[in-house]
């Protein structure tokens, strides 16, 4: 007797949905003090501001490939809160600087190295003080350089405008800012001699490892792990100009600068910036955390408002006794410091046809 049967079930397995990557933005309700700062949102696909047609087409294609790989590149994280929380507080630079930042106020104010806007002061001066930079899901904000300190080799940024479908505030929900992720500073007791630390940095696209011309293959946010090795002896930390003064061997690539340095164990926090490496030793190093903890509490109080007047302000080491000036954008400085310098600065240009 023949039999029929019925096959109530899809050879094809079915695929469970994955949950979407934590956001770098939100949006909470409070009531706005007089010196909150407003920050312009741009619905997607609108022309952006500040970027020439190749600047937006290479900041089209990084963010494209960072949506696609948003969820790789998270499960690429140990598994730990304060990781994630500190990968969606990283941005990258969006346009031909191979570069790194780190937010660390959910107002959106962002720190970085100083000589990602300028080696020395001339450079910086005559540079942009606005650039676009992306987070790890390809959200899109533009950041604007208020603060640049070449001593500390730190710069301090605020976002200014996101890209986001998000709707202008309406009379139903006024109030309502967006609030970024940001990470804070770990207490310096808490860096230990050996203590395993997490990087997060976008290196370059060019391997200036090969003698022939060719592209790396690494991803847009790459996360290494390593530990911090030693402070370098007899150095002021706010002393980072020829070289940083943290020692770390976590791997890096030309391009890492400004990626943040965070600790592995415990409950994490901040503990310094990547920012060069020696070319004699192959050590890297960073900007350590207690001159990111001067760097702010002189800039900027615990509500995240700027200590300045309402001009960009520079911090340029100056001749002779090395005496820090302040000076403001508008009056322009002629000289500037343009010595060498021991170590290597890991900042590159990158190629935009890919």
């Amino acid at each position: 007797m023949e039999t029929h049967k019925r096959n109530l079930r899809s050879k094809t397995p079915v695929k469970t949905p994955q949950p979407s990557p934590p956001s770098p933005l939100s949006f909470t309700t409070h009531t706005p003090s007089p010196t909150t700062e407003p920050i312009t949102l741009i619905p997607p696909h609108s022309p952006l501001p500040n970027l020439t047609p190749t600047e937006k087409s290479l900041l089209r294609l990084k963010q494209a490939k960072l949506t696609s790989t948003a969820p790789k590149t998270l499960s690429s994280l140990p598994p730990t809160p304060h990781l994630t929380n500190a990968l969606c507080s990283t941005l990258i630079f969006a346009q031909h600087e191979a570069g790194t930042a780190i937010c660390v106020h959910p107002a959106g104010y962002v720190l970085t190295c100083a000589h990602c806007f300028g080696d020395n002061e001339r450079e910086y001066r005559r540079g942009p003080k606005r650039r676009w930079m992306l987070f790890y899901t390809g959200l899109a904000v533009q950041v604007e350089c208020r603060v640049w300190d070449a001593k500390r080799d730190l710069a301090l940024l605020k976002i200014v405008a996101v890209e986001t479908d998000r709707l202008p505030p309406s009379e139903k929900r006024e109030g309502e800012v967006p609030t970024f992720c940001s990470v804070t500073l770990s207490a310096p007791s808490t860096l230990k001699l050996g203590a395993e630390v997490v990087c997060i940095g976008q290196p370059g696209r060019d391997d200036l490892e090969s003698v022939a011309a060719r592209k790396t293959k690494y991803d847009l946010f790459e996360i290494s792990e390593g530990r911090f090795r030693s402070m370098v002896s007899g150095r002021d930390p706010n002393d980072n100009e020829e070289i940083g003064s943290l020692m770390h061997d976590a791997w890096t690539y030309w391009g890492h600068s400004g990626a943040p340095l965070l600790l592995r164990g415990g409950e994490g926090g901040l503990v310094g910036l990547h920012s060069s490496w020696d070319e004699g030793t192959g050590m890297r190093h960073g900007v350590p955390g207690a001159a990111i903890g001067s760097f702010l509490a002189e800039w900027l109080d615990d509500a995240g408002r700027e200590e300045r007047s309402s001009e960009p302000a520079v911090t340029v080491s100056g001749f002779g006794n090395e005496k820090e000036v302040r000076e403001r954008i508008p009056r322009a400085i002629d000289r500037s410091d343009d010595r060498g310098r021991h170590g290597r600065r890991e900042t590159i240009v990158i190629d935009d046809s890919e």
